[in-house]
């Protein structure tokens, strides 16, 4: 019998999509792939120690592992309607009923909502994308219909055919973005029926995900980014968990430290931590609402003794490194979704006195060329 790690796997949509450019790759030569993307983006900024450099933490799944989907919608005259991504450089939509990616019941609803936008329900033209998200229940879904219009069109949602169409469907909600931009959700996300967030399992914890929050996109893969951080980091006083989200890593860390202090500038994710530690009686988390550049006062005087830090693609801004090389903390695990924007960031930190213990690409999303990054470093 032949080993995941030497299978290679193929999906209908693979050349006109083109998200998943590793297709009918073996994950094995992923992995070794992704190990030496880092290595040469590392390099780039100075010499690498080849130590510190460890293999790519793979995939428990190598396929049906992400939990949301975006997915965009286009409709002819005919009132066709095709839902799927678009193919690679254009705007064209490709139809997609059979993405390998996916968690499979995430995929069978999209499939059952592609039927009821083909069957005789009306549906608003100004329908442009869904985005279909689970919590580590896959059966417990959460549906944003998003609309390119700045108030809701006379041609009404139906609601309730979409609740009986979707079974796993727990909760329905609809974004009015008229937004030109590649934001799926901008703006107010408006319940219209059923449950307003997913919840997803972490350690002891349920954290509350609602549908603006950012999470990660495979869940099985939380718990190994976690344990690598718990290794690293000794017992101490004070956490900083910086663009923290939910409080993702910050709560799964709470036992190693008396207080830790999540600090996130999006309401939803604010709101979302908040729920999460009045619901489990969360003692010694607190979450500072505000971006890190204006709680930069608030935090200098926090004797802290650990970071992480887990931005956007875009990177750490320049006042939240700041904070780090001021601060009396000795360790820092630093999650990049961006090898190129951490290695930007880590020419600061180390100028700043800060040595890499190690960076490891996790593979994230399999079968993409998306290269998720820990680094750890000590003062």
């Amino acid at each position: 019998m032949s080993s995941p790690l030497h299978e290679a796997v193929d999906c209908p949509h693979r050349v006109p999509c083109g998200a998943c450019s590793l297709l009918r790759e073996t994950y094995a030569s992923q992995l070794e792939r992704k190990r030496e993307e880092l290595r040469r983006t590392l390099s780039a900024e100075g010499r690498l120690d080849p130590r510190q450099l460890l293999p790519t933490v793979p995939s428990p799944r190598t396929v049906g592992y992400r939990n949301r989907a975006k997915m965009t919608l286009s409709s002819d005259r005919e009132r066709n309607w095709s839902l799927g991504y678009f193919r690679r450089g254009t705007r064209e939509v490709v139809d997609a009923p059979s993405c390998r990616v996916l968690v499979p019941e995430l995929l069978e609803t999209t499939r059952e909502l592609r039927d009821l936008l083909n069957g005789r329900r009306r549906f608003p033209f100004a329908l442009r994308h869904v985005d279909l998200r689970c919590g580590t229940d896959p059966r417990r879904q959460h549906l944003t219909l998003v609309l390119k219009a700045e108030e809701m069109p006379e041609t009404a949602l139906p609601v309730e055919a979409i609740l009986d169409a979707c079974p796993r469907v727990a909760g329905l909600a609809v974004n009015l973005n008229r937004s030109p931009g590649p934001q799926v959700l901008k703006g107010a996300i408006e319940p219209l029926a059923g449950e307003r967030e997913v919840w997803v399992t972490s350690g002891d914890l349920e954290l509350r995900v609602s549908p603006g929050s950012f999470f990660q996109v495979n869940l099985d893969m939380l718990p190994l980014i976690h344990q690598r951080m718990r290794d690293f980091f000794t017992e101490g006083r004070v956490l900083l968990d910086l663009y923290a989200g939910v409080g993702t890593h910050g709560l799964a860390l709470r036992d190693r430290f008396r207080r830790v202090l999540c600090v996130e500038g999006v309401r939803s994710a604010v709101a979302d931590a908040r729920a999460t530690i009045r619901r489990a009686s969360v003692d010694n988390v607190e979450v500072v609402a505000s971006p890190i550049h204006r709680a930069v006062r608030r935090l200098s005087g926090e004797k802290a003794d650990a970071v992480v830090l887990n931005p956007s693609a875009a990177g750490a801004d320049r006042a939240t490194l700041d904070l780090i090389l001021s601060s009396q903390a000795r360790s820092l695990a630093y999650l990049s979704c961006d090898p190129t924007t951490l290695v930007r960031d880590l020419a600061v930190l180390r100028g700043g006195g800060w040595k890499l213990v190690s960076a490891q690409a996790i593979d994230m999303m399999p079968q993409t060329s998306q290269i998720e990054a820990l680094a750890l470093l000590r003062r």
